[in-house]
């Protein structure tokens, strides 16, 4: 892409006082691309960011009951983190610019350490800069979603990293339609609103790849029980769990739900089931 001289000019001239370090940062997520690449160009040769070794992007959303404890949490977050981690502020929070090669210590370690009383940390999310990417935005960007994700889902997800949660960030991205989980999956809108048993028992067993051993250690049952279970869900689950497709799309929509109602459902404590034989659906399951 080309470069627009006059907004190089105009922030060279704007860069040139004693002191530019709060204009080179605000300019990392400024809304003008060529002033992000700028900035992120200057900060990597003056070297508070590292130009090759990983750097992380974390956005943290924080909540603030008492006055005055956002600016003190930022106070901290910049004077102790300024040999590693560059601060900006961002809507609801902060974004974390690390390079991770010059840190001793856990980065959510130092941040919870850091975080005074009145303000609480309620979700971290992080995305990889790649060394040859000239924008910060794509990082944000990802660590802003991840962070979304990881408020709404918790423990339910396992990492805070966006590289690890595809999946998620691809549902993150579909408008909540409840009718269009009816009409594209009748049998997760039976699960949803049946039993919280029934709706753990078959999302465990799609998490786990229909695998029957992986899915009853899981859920702590034994799988004469899982097969019980299984067997005895109404007819639009027990028949889209033996279509392929029709499997893949309730798995998905179940964690759709699960996303757009922004927390795992517990797991509930497993009734005494008699024995009953192994139902057909599950004949060639993986044991």
């Amino acid at each position: 892409m080309n470069r627009d001289p006059g907004t190089e000019n105009a922030v060279d001239s704007l860069w040139n006082g004693k002191d530019d370090r709060s204009f080179v940062l605000l300019d990392l997520h400024s809304h003008h691309r060529e002033r992000r690449r700028h900035a992120l160009r200057t900060a990597r040769s003056r070297h508070w960011i590292d130009s090759y070794g990983d750097v992380l992007v974390r956005a943290l959303i924080v909540d603030v009951t008492e006055n005055g404890s956002r600016e003190e949490f930022e106070r901290a977050l910049t004077q102790k983190g300024r040999d590693h981690t560059i601060v900006l502020v961002d809507v609801g929070g902060y974004i974390l610019v690390t390079s991770e090669r010059r840190t001793d210590v856990s980065v959510e370690e130092w941040i919870h350490s850091s975080t005074p009383p009145g303000v609480r940390v309620t979700a971290i999310g992080s995305a990889a800069l790649r060394s040859e990417e000239d924008d910060l935005m794509r990082a944000i960007d990802e660590a802003r979603t991840t962070a979304e994700i990881v408020h709404q889902l918790g423990d339910l997800l396992p990492s805070n990293r966006a590289e690890d949660l595809g999946a998620w960030r691809l549902l993150h991205a579909i408008g909540g339609d409840p009718e269009l989980i009816m009409s594209a999956s009748p049998a997760a809108n039976e699960l949803w609103r049946a039993d919280p048993t029934r709706r753990l028992t078959v999302e465990t067993y799609l998490d786990s790849g229909c695998n029957v051993s992986s899915a009853c250690a899981t859920l702590h049952i034994h799988r004469t029980t899982l097969y019980y279970r299984l067997e005895s869900m109404p007819d639009v689950v027990r028949e889209a769990l033996a279509d392929g497709l029709k499997r893949s799309t309730l798995h998905l929509a179940l964690k759709l739900l699960r996303l757009w109602n922004g927390a795992a459902v517990p797991a509930a404590p497993a009734p005494t089931e008699p024995r009953r034989k192994r139902p057909a659906l599950l004949d060639r399951a993986t044991i």
